[in-house]
């Protein structure tokens, strides 16, 4: 039992898209952007100058699931 948990959490983990592509702005400041939802769904995203940036190639999954 135990195998089979730990083989179906390294292929879920396996699978998990990595995002690398440049960073783009996203929303119009900080406090528009609902960063949690952006941690939910596994994107990776930079704060700066009040801003938050996340990856070009992750951009439409961010569109689609915190817009």
């Amino acid at each position: 039992m135990t195998l089979l948990l730990i083989s179906i959490l390294m292929i879920t983990s396996a699978c998990q898209k990595r995002y690398n592509g440049e960073y783009i702005q996203w929303g119009d400041s900080e406090k528009t952007v609902d960063t949690k939802r952006l941690e939910e769904n596994n994107i990776t995203y930079k704060n700066e100058n009040g801003r938050v940036y996340v990856p070009e190639d992750a951009f439409d999954k961010a569109i689609f699931c915190c817009s």
